[in-house]
Protein backbone atom coordinates (compact mmCIF):
# COMPACT_ATOMS: atom_id res chain seq x y z
CA UNK A 1 0.00 0.00 0.00
CA UNK A 2 1.60 3.42 -1.09
CA UNK A 3 0.23 6.39 1.19
CA UNK A 4 0.32 10.59 0.95
CA UNK A 5 1.15 12.52 4.13
CA UNK A 6 -2.07 15.17 3.51
CA UNK A 7 -1.57 18.87 4.93
CA UNK A 8 -4.43 18.29 7.33
CA UNK A 9 -1.76 15.39 8.64
CA UNK A 10 0.66 17.87 10.09
CA UNK A 11 0.07 21.40 11.70
CA UNK A 12 -3.08 22.09 10.26
CA UNK A 13 -3.02 24.73 7.59
CA UNK A 14 -0.23 27.21 6.88
CA UNK A 15 -2.81 30.38 7.49
CA UNK A 16 -3.10 28.97 10.97
CA UNK A 17 0.90 28.31 11.27
CA UNK A 18 1.57 31.84 10.05
CA UNK A 19 -0.60 33.17 11.94
CA UNK A 20 0.75 31.01 15.52
CA UNK A 21 3.81 33.05 15.03
CA UNK A 22 2.26 35.83 15.89
CA UNK A 23 0.76 35.23 19.03
CA UNK A 24 1.58 36.67 22.06
CA UNK A 25 3.53 34.70 24.32
CA UNK A 26 1.18 34.48 26.92
CA UNK A 27 -1.75 33.11 24.38
CA UNK A 28 1.12 30.55 22.93
CA UNK A 29 2.05 29.60 26.45
CA UNK A 30 -2.32 28.78 26.65
CA UNK A 31 -1.75 26.48 23.26
CA UNK A 32 0.90 24.84 24.44
CA UNK A 33 -1.42 23.64 27.31
CA UNK A 34 -3.47 21.98 24.82
CA UNK A 35 -1.46 19.06 24.75
CA UNK A 36 -1.33 16.54 27.83
CA UNK A 37 0.17 13.19 28.56
CA UNK A 38 4.48 12.26 29.15
CA UNK A 39 6.19 14.30 25.96
CA UNK A 40 7.51 12.71 23.26
CA UNK A 41 11.67 13.05 23.71
CA UNK A 42 13.44 14.34 21.02
CA UNK A 43 17.59 14.10 21.24
CA UNK A 44 19.30 16.12 19.02
CA UNK A 45 22.86 15.77 18.14
CA UNK A 46 24.07 18.72 16.96
CA UNK A 47 27.43 20.53 16.02
CA UNK A 48 27.38 23.50 18.44
CA UNK A 49 31.26 23.89 18.77
CA UNK A 50 33.97 22.64 16.55
CA UNK A 51 34.84 23.47 12.86
CA UNK A 52 30.89 22.64 12.25
CA UNK A 53 29.42 24.80 14.25
CA UNK A 54 28.29 27.24 11.48
CA UNK A 55 25.81 24.91 10.73
CA UNK A 56 24.47 23.44 14.12
CA UNK A 57 23.99 27.15 14.74
CA UNK A 58 20.88 27.13 12.19
CA UNK A 59 20.14 23.72 12.94
CA UNK A 60 20.53 23.98 16.60
CA UNK A 61 17.97 27.05 16.04
CA UNK A 62 15.46 25.57 13.89
CA UNK A 63 15.22 22.47 16.30
CA UNK A 64 14.20 24.55 19.33
CA UNK A 65 12.17 26.72 17.33
CA UNK A 66 9.81 24.26 15.16
CA UNK A 67 9.63 22.45 18.36
CA UNK A 68 8.27 25.25 20.04
CA UNK A 69 6.18 25.64 17.77
CA UNK A 70 4.97 21.94 17.21
CA UNK A 71 4.16 22.29 21.05
CA UNK A 72 1.99 25.74 20.16
CA UNK A 73 -0.03 24.24 17.82
CA UNK A 74 -1.22 21.12 19.77
CA UNK A 75 2.33 18.61 19.78
CA UNK A 76 2.38 15.65 17.87
CA UNK A 77 -0.80 13.48 18.68
CA UNK A 78 -1.39 15.77 21.27
CA UNK A 79 1.42 15.25 23.39
CA UNK A 80 4.39 18.04 23.97
CA UNK A 81 7.96 17.56 22.49
CA UNK A 82 10.78 17.97 24.59
CA UNK A 83 13.93 18.77 22.80
CA UNK A 84 17.16 17.66 24.14
CA UNK A 85 20.51 18.89 22.51
CA UNK A 86 23.69 17.84 23.01
CA UNK A 87 26.83 18.63 21.43
CA UNK A 88 29.23 16.38 19.09
CA UNK A 89 32.04 19.08 19.40
CA UNK A 90 32.19 18.43 15.84
CA UNK A 91 34.07 15.34 16.71
CA UNK A 92 33.34 11.68 16.30
CA UNK A 93 34.37 10.48 19.35
CA UNK A 94 32.31 13.24 21.37
CA UNK A 95 29.75 12.73 19.36
CA UNK A 96 28.97 9.06 19.96
CA UNK A 97 29.80 9.78 23.42
CA UNK A 98 26.71 12.25 23.35
CA UNK A 99 24.51 10.20 21.50
CA UNK A 100 25.15 7.07 24.26
CA UNK A 101 23.62 10.10 26.51
CA UNK A 102 20.51 10.14 24.77
CA UNK A 103 19.98 6.87 24.47
CA UNK A 104 21.30 5.45 28.01
CA UNK A 105 20.72 8.44 30.22
CA UNK A 106 17.89 10.31 28.73
CA UNK A 107 16.34 7.67 27.50
CA UNK A 108 15.11 9.83 23.94
CA UNK A 109 12.33 8.42 21.67
CA UNK A 110 13.86 9.51 18.83
CA UNK A 111 17.33 11.63 17.21
CA UNK A 112 17.73 13.91 15.19
CA UNK A 113 21.49 13.36 14.25
CA UNK A 114 24.86 15.09 13.39
CA UNK A 115 25.63 16.88 10.06
CA UNK A 116 28.99 15.51 10.45
CA UNK A 117 29.49 12.10 7.42
CA UNK A 118 32.01 10.54 10.21
CA UNK A 119 29.95 11.21 13.36
CA UNK A 120 26.34 9.94 11.39
CA UNK A 121 27.95 7.14 9.98
CA UNK A 122 29.59 6.08 13.70
CA UNK A 123 26.18 6.90 14.73
CA UNK A 124 23.17 5.09 12.93
CA UNK A 125 24.63 1.46 14.00
CA UNK A 126 24.68 2.61 17.90
CA UNK A 127 21.08 4.08 17.15
CA UNK A 128 20.08 0.54 15.32
CA UNK A 129 21.30 -1.27 18.00
CA UNK A 130 19.58 0.85 20.75
CA UNK A 131 16.23 0.37 18.41
CA UNK A 132 15.67 4.29 18.14
CA UNK A 133 14.73 5.71 14.87
CA UNK A 134 18.01 8.40 13.93
CA UNK A 135 16.75 11.03 11.62
CA UNK A 136 20.49 11.80 10.14
CA UNK A 137 21.53 14.93 9.23
CA UNK A 138 24.50 13.80 6.70
CA UNK A 139 24.45 14.87 3.17
CA UNK A 140 27.02 11.90 2.44
CA UNK A 141 25.64 9.38 -0.23
CA UNK A 142 27.36 6.52 1.91
CA UNK A 143 25.52 7.12 4.63
CA UNK A 144 21.61 5.65 3.05
CA UNK A 145 24.26 3.26 0.93
CA UNK A 146 25.20 -0.51 1.54
CA UNK A 147 27.15 -1.21 4.49
CA UNK A 148 25.82 1.51 6.27
CA UNK A 149 21.86 2.24 5.41
CA UNK A 150 20.24 0.61 8.51
CA UNK A 151 16.40 0.17 9.84
CA UNK A 152 16.50 2.98 12.18
CA UNK A 153 17.79 5.73 10.23
CA UNK A 154 16.08 7.69 7.68
CA UNK A 155 17.33 10.77 5.97
CA UNK A 156 14.58 14.16 4.90
CA UNK A 157 17.57 16.04 3.56
CA UNK A 158 19.30 15.89 0.05
CA UNK A 159 22.86 13.91 0.00
CA UNK A 160 25.76 14.31 -2.35
CA UNK A 161 24.37 11.90 -5.15
CA UNK A 162 21.06 13.60 -5.64
CA UNK A 163 22.60 17.15 -5.81
CA UNK A 164 25.62 16.11 -8.07
CA UNK A 165 22.71 14.36 -10.28
CA UNK A 166 20.41 17.42 -10.64
CA UNK A 167 22.92 20.25 -10.73
CA UNK A 168 25.27 18.86 -12.98
CA UNK A 169 22.47 19.03 -15.51
CA UNK A 170 21.76 22.44 -15.27
CA UNK A 171 25.15 23.17 -14.57
CA UNK A 172 26.73 21.49 -17.54
CA UNK A 173 23.83 22.72 -20.22
CA UNK A 174 24.65 26.16 -18.76
CA UNK A 175 27.33 27.00 -17.27
CA UNK A 176 30.68 24.92 -18.55
CA UNK A 177 31.07 21.59 -20.00
CA UNK A 178 34.99 21.09 -18.92
CA UNK A 179 35.39 20.40 -14.89
CA UNK A 180 37.78 20.21 -12.12
CA UNK A 181 36.83 19.34 -8.26
CA UNK A 182 39.03 20.35 -5.31
CA UNK A 183 37.51 18.61 -2.55
CA UNK A 184 38.20 17.97 1.14
CA UNK A 185 39.97 14.61 1.48
CA UNK A 186 37.49 13.49 4.17
CA UNK A 187 34.22 11.01 3.39
CA UNK A 188 32.01 13.82 2.45
CA UNK A 189 34.34 15.18 0.11
CA UNK A 190 35.05 12.02 -1.32
CA UNK A 191 31.77 11.27 -2.08
CA UNK A 192 31.08 14.74 -3.50
CA UNK A 193 33.59 14.27 -6.07
CA UNK A 194 32.83 10.86 -7.12
CA UNK A 195 28.92 11.86 -7.39
CA UNK A 196 29.60 14.96 -9.39
CA UNK A 197 32.19 13.56 -12.02
CA UNK A 198 29.55 10.96 -12.90
CA UNK A 199 26.24 13.64 -13.31
CA UNK A 200 28.71 15.62 -14.95
CA UNK A 201 29.73 12.63 -17.63
CA UNK A 202 26.05 11.41 -17.92
CA UNK A 203 25.54 15.18 -18.62
CA UNK A 204 27.41 15.63 -21.72
CA UNK A 205 30.57 17.58 -20.23
CA UNK A 206 33.77 16.39 -19.28
CA UNK A 207 35.52 15.41 -15.88
CA UNK A 208 38.97 16.04 -16.06
CA UNK A 209 40.78 16.14 -12.76
CA UNK A 210 40.78 16.54 -8.82
CA UNK A 211 42.70 17.76 -6.95
CA UNK A 212 42.27 16.57 -2.57
CA UNK A 213 42.89 19.17 -0.24
CA UNK A 214 43.75 17.96 3.26
CA UNK A 215 41.71 18.96 5.68
CA UNK A 216 45.03 19.77 8.29
CA UNK A 217 46.71 21.65 5.49
CA UNK A 218 48.10 24.97 7.14
CA UNK A 219 48.50 26.34 3.48
CA UNK A 220 45.78 25.62 0.76
CA UNK A 221 47.38 27.40 -2.56
CA UNK A 222 50.00 25.01 -3.01
CA UNK A 223 47.23 22.58 -3.57
CA UNK A 224 44.83 25.25 -5.47
CA UNK A 225 47.36 26.12 -7.76
CA UNK A 226 47.60 22.47 -8.82
CA UNK A 227 44.29 23.25 -10.71
CA UNK A 228 43.80 22.36 -14.32
CA UNK A 229 43.38 25.65 -15.85
CA UNK A 230 41.94 24.30 -18.70
CA UNK A 231 38.90 23.68 -17.26
CA UNK A 232 35.90 25.88 -17.45
CA UNK A 233 34.51 25.12 -13.94
CA UNK A 234 35.27 24.36 -10.91
CA UNK A 235 33.26 22.08 -8.08
CA UNK A 236 34.26 22.83 -4.75
CA UNK A 237 33.23 20.75 -2.15
CA UNK A 238 35.31 21.70 0.88
CA UNK A 239 35.32 22.39 4.73
CA UNK A 240 36.23 26.07 4.16
CA UNK A 241 35.21 26.93 1.30
CA UNK A 242 35.52 30.48 2.15
CA UNK A 243 38.84 30.50 1.92
CA UNK A 244 39.26 28.48 -1.07
CA UNK A 245 37.60 30.78 -2.60
CA UNK A 246 39.65 33.53 -1.84
CA UNK A 247 42.42 31.84 -2.79
CA UNK A 248 41.32 30.66 -6.26
CA UNK A 249 40.30 34.22 -6.99
CA UNK A 250 43.45 35.83 -5.42
CA UNK A 251 45.48 33.53 -7.81
CA UNK A 252 43.40 34.92 -10.88
CA UNK A 253 42.03 31.97 -11.94
CA UNK A 254 38.60 33.23 -13.25
CA UNK A 255 36.40 29.89 -13.72
CA UNK A 256 33.07 29.53 -12.79
CA UNK A 257 32.71 27.99 -9.39
CA UNK A 258 30.69 25.87 -7.98
CA UNK A 259 29.77 25.12 -4.17
CA UNK A 260 29.21 21.75 -3.77
CA UNK A 261 26.03 20.69 -2.03
CA UNK A 262 25.08 22.69 1.26
CA UNK A 263 27.66 24.39 1.62
CA UNK A 264 26.70 28.18 2.01
CA UNK A 265 25.62 26.80 5.77
CA UNK A 266 29.18 26.99 6.29
CA UNK A 267 29.73 30.80 6.31
CA UNK A 268 27.72 34.07 5.20
CA UNK A 269 28.25 34.44 1.97
CA UNK A 270 28.85 37.77 2.41
CA UNK A 271 31.84 37.50 4.16
CA UNK A 272 33.00 36.85 0.40
CA UNK A 273 32.46 40.55 -0.25
CA UNK A 274 33.43 41.32 -4.36
CA UNK A 275 35.42 37.80 -4.67
CA UNK A 276 32.36 36.27 -4.28
CA UNK A 277 29.97 37.97 -7.42
CA UNK A 278 29.24 34.57 -9.59
CA UNK A 279 29.51 32.10 -7.49
CA UNK A 280 27.28 29.35 -7.60
CA UNK A 281 25.98 26.85 -5.04
CA UNK A 282 23.54 24.10 -4.44
CA UNK A 283 20.83 24.22 -1.71
CA UNK A 284 17.84 22.58 -0.91
CA UNK A 285 16.12 25.83 0.06
CA UNK A 286 16.70 29.72 -1.34
CA UNK A 287 17.49 32.27 1.32
CA UNK A 288 15.31 34.83 -0.15
CA UNK A 289 11.22 33.71 0.70
CA UNK A 290 10.60 35.55 -3.15
CA UNK A 291 12.48 32.82 -4.51
CA UNK A 292 10.01 29.92 -3.66
CA UNK A 293 6.87 32.31 -2.82
CA UNK A 294 5.60 29.94 -0.17
CA UNK A 295 3.26 30.87 2.71
CA UNK A 296 4.77 27.89 4.88
CA UNK A 297 8.07 29.06 4.51
CA UNK A 298 7.31 32.91 5.29
CA UNK A 299 5.66 31.16 8.24
CA UNK A 300 9.28 29.55 9.21
CA UNK A 301 11.35 32.12 9.02
CA UNK A 302 8.88 34.83 11.46
CA UNK A 303 8.89 31.92 13.67
CA UNK A 304 12.75 31.82 13.79
CA UNK A 305 13.32 35.52 13.34
CA UNK A 306 14.47 35.44 10.08
CA UNK A 307 13.71 38.32 7.63
CA UNK A 308 12.23 38.02 3.72
CA UNK A 309 15.85 38.49 2.69
CA UNK A 310 16.86 35.84 4.12
CA UNK A 311 19.03 37.39 7.16
CA UNK A 312 18.67 36.46 11.05
CA UNK A 313 17.29 39.96 12.66
CA UNK A 314 18.52 39.66 16.20
CA UNK A 315 22.03 38.90 14.95
CA UNK A 316 22.30 39.46 11.36
CA UNK A 317 23.56 36.48 10.05
CA UNK A 318 22.62 35.05 6.78
CA UNK A 319 20.25 31.75 7.24
CA UNK A 320 21.74 28.44 6.65
CA UNK A 321 18.71 27.44 4.37
CA UNK A 322 19.09 24.00 3.83
CA UNK A 323 19.62 23.21 7.60
CA UNK A 324 16.22 24.78 8.41
CA UNK A 325 14.64 23.16 5.91
CA UNK A 326 16.52 19.64 7.03
CA UNK A 327 15.21 20.08 10.57
CA UNK A 328 11.89 21.11 9.50
CA UNK A 329 11.20 18.36 7.10
CA UNK A 330 12.71 15.22 9.96
CA UNK A 331 10.40 17.23 12.41
CA UNK A 332 7.49 16.97 9.87
CA UNK A 333 8.35 13.37 9.19
CA UNK A 334 7.88 12.37 12.86
CA UNK A 335 4.67 14.17 13.40
CA UNK A 336 2.87 12.74 10.76
CA UNK A 337 4.25 8.81 10.92
CA UNK A 338 4.07 8.91 15.10
CA UNK A 339 0.24 10.64 14.68
CA UNK A 340 -0.75 7.67 11.27
CA UNK A 341 1.09 4.56 13.04
CA UNK A 342 -0.41 5.27 16.56
CA UNK A 343 3.11 5.21 17.86
CA UNK A 344 2.67 5.49 22.31
CA UNK A 345 6.58 4.02 23.22
CA UNK A 346 9.63 3.56 22.05
CA UNK A 347 8.06 -0.49 21.41
CA UNK A 348 6.05 0.81 18.85
CA UNK A 349 8.54 2.19 16.65
CA UNK A 350 9.70 -0.83 14.65
CA UNK A 351 6.14 -0.95 13.51
CA UNK A 352 6.06 3.10 13.03
CA UNK A 353 8.92 2.21 10.29
CA UNK A 354 6.83 -0.25 8.72
CA UNK A 355 4.64 2.07 8.08
CA UNK A 356 6.93 4.86 7.07
CA UNK A 357 7.98 2.57 4.37
CA UNK A 358 4.45 2.96 2.85
CA UNK A 359 4.32 6.28 2.92
CA UNK A 360 6.38 7.62 -0.34
CA UNK A 361 4.80 11.05 -0.24
CA UNK A 362 5.21 13.62 1.97
CA UNK A 363 2.33 17.23 0.00
CA UNK A 364 3.32 20.63 0.90
CA UNK A 365 2.43 21.88 4.00
CA UNK A 366 3.51 23.72 7.12
CA UNK A 367 7.05 21.67 8.11
CA UNK A 368 6.64 20.55 4.13
CA UNK A 369 7.23 24.27 3.26
CA UNK A 370 8.99 23.85 -0.32
CA UNK A 371 6.84 21.02 -2.16
CA UNK A 372 6.38 17.56 -1.88
CA UNK A 373 8.99 15.30 -0.95
CA UNK A 374 9.14 11.89 -1.71
CA UNK A 375 10.60 9.46 0.21
CA UNK A 376 12.46 6.02 -1.08
CA UNK A 377 11.50 3.05 1.13
CA UNK A 378 14.37 1.15 -0.16
CA UNK A 379 17.27 3.21 1.66
CA UNK A 380 14.75 5.54 3.79
CA UNK A 381 15.99 8.91 1.36
CA UNK A 382 13.93 11.65 1.06
CA UNK A 383 13.93 13.36 -2.31
CA UNK A 384 13.12 17.14 -2.93
CA UNK A 385 13.77 19.96 -5.55
CA UNK A 386 17.18 21.30 -5.65
CA UNK A 387 17.69 25.11 -5.93
CA UNK A 388 20.72 25.86 -7.95
CA UNK A 389 21.79 30.02 -6.66
CA UNK A 390 24.33 32.76 -7.16
CA UNK A 391 26.07 35.75 -6.05
CA UNK A 392 24.53 38.43 -7.94
CA UNK A 393 25.02 42.10 -7.50
CA UNK A 394 25.87 41.14 -4.20
CA UNK A 395 23.52 39.07 -3.00
CA UNK A 396 23.04 35.23 -3.34
CA UNK A 397 19.54 34.44 -5.14
CA UNK A 398 17.91 31.48 -7.57
CA UNK A 399 19.42 30.44 -10.55
CA UNK A 400 17.69 27.78 -11.48
CA UNK A 401 15.38 24.52 -9.88
CA UNK A 402 16.64 20.97 -10.48
CA UNK A 403 13.41 19.39 -10.56
CA UNK A 404 13.21 16.69 -7.43
CA UNK A 405 12.87 13.98 -10.07
CA UNK A 406 16.52 14.51 -12.19
CA UNK A 407 18.17 14.17 -8.61
CA UNK A 408 16.65 10.39 -8.17
CA UNK A 409 20.08 8.01 -8.71
CA UNK A 410 19.99 4.07 -8.18
CA UNK A 411 20.08 2.54 -4.90
CA UNK A 412 21.78 -0.35 -4.23
CA UNK A 413 19.95 -2.07 -0.97
CA UNK A 414 16.37 -2.62 0.32
CA UNK A 415 15.61 -2.21 3.89
CA UNK A 416 11.30 -3.21 3.57
CA UNK A 417 13.17 -6.49 3.23
CA UNK A 418 14.83 -6.79 6.66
Amino acid sequence: MTNRISRRTLLGTASAAAAATLIPATARNALAAGTSGNPIIIGHQCELTGWDSATGFWRDKAAKGLSDWINQNGGIAGRPVKLITVDTKSDVDAGVDQLRHLLLEENVDFVIGSEISSIALASNKVANENKTLYMTMSTSEGTTAKGNAVPYQFRMTTNSAATAAGAAQKFVASVAKRWTTLYSDIKWGQSERDWWQKGVSAAGGEAISSVALPVDAPDLLPFVAQSDQSAEGIYIPVLNALQAIQLIRNSGLDQKIVLAGLSFSLFDYRELGSVGEGIFGVETAPLLLKDAPSIEMAAIYKALGIDNNGIEIAGGKAVGSSMVLGIAQSLGFLKANVEQSGWKTKGDTAALIKHAETVTNYSKGALFPLGDVTMRPQDHQAFMDIYLLQIRNGVLSKFAVAAKESTIYATDVDLTKE
